[in-house]
């Protein structure tokens, strides 16, 4: 599979912009450069330095609350610093985002498709 990008917007207390982030399958998380996080004036979770396994080995970063939207779908997560803006695909999953395989696109997943994460009200 080759590159995906989505577009999306995160609104911070200082200011809100917009990204293209690198979709990282590989990722459960979001991530953003410090510059941009000091940028939209992001505050720290309190306690919220974790533990992470990167490509380089595990890390540890402090962590961040964002507000945004991707493709019209608002979200509310932690974002740890990134050396690029990505969102991983746990964040599309529970915005019932997928990547197309063919198309190398971000798609909305059809409602009446059973889709991660699964939910036990859903088979209710």
């Amino acid at each position: 599979m080759g590159r995906t990008f989505v577009e999306g917007v995160i609104t911070g207390p200082s200011e809100t912009r917009q990204y293209s982030f690198f979709v990282d399958t590989g990722s459960a998380l979001m991530g953003l450069p410090v510059e941009e996080i000091e940028a939209l004036g992001l505050e720290e979770i309190p306690n919220g330095r974790r533990r992470f396994i990167t490509a380089n080995g595990v890390a540890e970063f402090e962590t961040y609350r964002i507000d945004g939207e991707i493709r019209g779908r608002g979200f509310a997560t932690m974002v740890a610093p990134c050396p690029i803006p990505l969102v991983g695909y746990e964040m599309l999953q529970n915005m019932r985002l997928r990547v197309n395989p063919v198309s190398e696109e971000v798609e909305e997943v059809p409602d009446d498709e059973i889709h991660p994460p699964y939910m036990i009200s859903r088979f209710s």
